[in-house]
């Protein structure tokens, strides 16, 4: 029982170098079929992608964008000035006030000696 053992643990092994040769041997032609394997094996007008292929660059077109400050900084300097012109207007309704102050002329109060509840016969205290 003894060999039995060993004749399947030595088909085994040939079967995982089987394995691991074939592996080997797709992973040499892959490496071989590779276009590049980095940037300096393309041209200088392509780069090497991730695929181990050779690609062009894209055309990057710059779009330059020129802004135009001038009416906003018109139209805010307008704001503030008229803000300033506004604020800076004496108020009428104090005016008002101070006329309508000055046309009173003070008055007496009337005597409060009585005094603010007066008795009722109907109420008993204890």
């Amino acid at each position: 029982m003894g060999g039995f053992n060993r004749k399947a643990e030595a088909g085994l092994v040939i079967v995982l170098v089987i394995i691991v040769v074939l592996f080997f041997f797709g992973w040499l032609i892959n490496v071989s079929q590779r276009e590049c394997k980095t940037n300096r094996d393309c041209g200088s007008e392509s780069y090497c992608g991730s695929d181990f292929a050779c690609h062009q660059y894209p055309a990057i077109q710059k779009t330059v964008i020129e802004y135009n400050f001038f009416w906003p900084a018109v139209i805010l300097g307008m704001a503030i000035v008229a803000s300033v012109w506004i604020f800076k207007q004496p108020r009428q309704e104090a005016r008002f006030v101070e006329q309508k102050t000055e046309a009173k002329e003070p008055q007496e109060v009337s005597d409060l000696s009585e005094p603010y509840y007066k008795s009722d016969s109907n109420i008993r205290t204890p």
